[in-house]
């Protein structure tokens, strides 16, 4: 079975768990170690079950806990060149002329092509945001067949996306501003542009017309993530991706928002969440 669990998402940080047949893997470490382990705590997981790190992209929120977690718990790092390269800009290069960071215990390239990680094959797509070389990514569990998409930051979703996404049975989606509440908002001008433009980030129309273009019977559950905390609010997002996938023929109701603060409780295959959120163990340790 293939169970998601985002652990934190949004602007201050994103960590998203998923489990398959032969262990977890974690993409994204936005958060420091002593924060993944709470919130690992709270899904009643420990990090040594952690079998691999894949980054998005390194922008801090996304990467900022890499380094460290790697060291500590011996994961070996995964990301395109780009993201290894901007990741760890003084590590110099070695012989092939790439990026090489001699303090992860271990790391490798994502390339576009197939990458067998912790009993997942591993596919990306490159997407359109402000970092050096962003990827969303497809987790097919090797054993059972199930898939997971997973895209972060984007700023428009790009040609190639859609057919990545296809036949998915679980899929994380950014859905990170209400384009009314953005505009109307106290951002600069110069930072509203960023956000909507086409390399910031999806607005929730353009996040549910991606999510709809991708449903079919076998979805078994999207989760919406990196929700602004100015620009944004959960039944926002959920309406409008829920209204897209009604049109579309999708009648399930596994729909969820995830949360900074907090984790999600994890989504299987089934659809359904696992556990109750007990945000009342977060505490200022995060």
């Amino acid at each position: 079975m293939l169970r998601i669990t985002v652990l934190g998402s949004g602007s201050r940080g994103n960590a998203i768990l998923i489990d398959g047949t032969e262990g977890a893997v974690l993409v994204d470490a936005g958060f420091g170690p002593r924060s993944l382990v709470r919130r690992l705590q709270l899904a009643g997981r420990r990090p040594e079950e952690i079998r691999a790190l894949l980054l998005t992209h390194e922008h801090t929120d996304h990467a900022s806990g890499a380094r460290a977690a790697c060291a500590r718990w011996g994961w070996p790092l995964y990301g395109s060149a780009g993201t290894l390269e901007a990741l760890d800009t003084d590590s110099g290069t070695g012989a092939d002329g790439r990026p090489r960071a001699p303090a992860l215990a271990a790391y490798a390239f994502l390339e576009t092509g197939p990458t067998v990680v912790g009993g997942f094959l591993v596919e990306t797509t490159g997407v359109p945001h402000d970092a050096r070389d962003c990827r969303a990514l497809v987790l097919t569990d090797i054993r059972s067949g199930a898939r997971a998409g997973v895209v972060m930051d984007v700023g428009r979703v790009p040609e190639a996306l859609p057919a990545a996404f296809e036949r998915l049975d679980l899929m994380v989606v950014e859905s990170n501003h209400d384009e009314q509440m953005l505009a109307r908002g106290p951002y600069p001008w110069s930072l509203k542009q960023r956000i909507s433009g086409g390399l910031g980030h999806l607005s929730n129309g353009a996040a549910a017309a991606f999510v709809g273009a991708c449903a079919h019977r076998g979805l078994r559950g999207v989760l919406l993530t990196h929700l602004s905390e100015t620009n944004n609010l959960p039944a926002l997002a959920i309406a409008r991706t829920r209204e897209a996938l009604r049109r579309a023929g999708w009648t399930r109701e596994a729909l969820y928002a995830a949360a900074q603060g907090a984790p999600l409780a994890p989504v299987a295959t089934n659809g359904e969440t696992e556990w109750p959120v007990r945000t009342h163990q977060l505490g200022l340790a995060l």
